[in-house]
């Protein structure tokens, strides 16, 4: 009974932030509650923010504290756990080539990724963190340059299950909205 009632609740949570970005006004389809769902926890971004949320990143019109770089991905610390035990982020190192939009004044950046084995255009509709993630990056490796559109905390869009091999580190640890294969 409680799985019917989970399943009508997400059906019901896709269908109207659907209607709602078909209608342009994210502010109403994001909520400051957290969805729990079997793999992971996934906070909403903040109404303050969510200009960020993908659609409003692909139309151009992101939020004023969206960080937007070039960067090349410079470290994958270890491996990436498998898709089959559970959601996560994964957090990698990048080199800042250019600041786009926003300001950052390190040479180094953190930046974590949702599921990183998936390639970014194959996450599913159905999963609740589709609306979070976005790009072209087929698969995630050393060497690679992206353009990413990142928010941080992390906390923002989700609460858990965090790969941090960099968890010492003082660098910020951004979030990536959105992930793009940069010539």
């Amino acid at each position: 009974m409680k799985i019917v009632h989970l399943s009508a609740l997400i059906l019901l949570f896709s269908l109207c932030f659907s209607i709602t970005a078909l209608c342009g006004d994210i502010n109403t389809a994001v909520s400051k509650k957290k969805t729990a769902t079997a793999n992971c926890s996934v906070k909403a971004v903040l109404p303050d923010t969510a200009k960020q949320t993908t659609a409003a990143t692909v139309s151009g019109k992101p939020s004023q504290d969206t960080l937007v770089i070039i960067a090349r991905l410079i470290e994958i610390p270890g491996k990436f756990p498998p898709n089959d035990l559970y959601s996560y982020l994964y957090i990698m190192k990048y080199r800042v080539l250019k600041v786009i939009k926003g300001a950052y004044h390190g040479e180094e950046i953190l930046v974590a990724h949702y599921n990183p084995r998936i390639p970014r255009p194959q996450i599913q509709s159905k999963d609740l963190m589709r609306p979070f993630v976005a790009g072209n990056v087929m698969k995630f490796e050393t060497g690679d340059k992206h353009r990413l559109v990142l928010i941080t905390p992390l906390t923002r869009v989700i609460e858990d299950r965090v790969e941090d091999e960099y968890s010492d580190s003082e660098l910020d640890k951004y979030y990536a909205l959105k992930a793009d294969v940069a010539p």
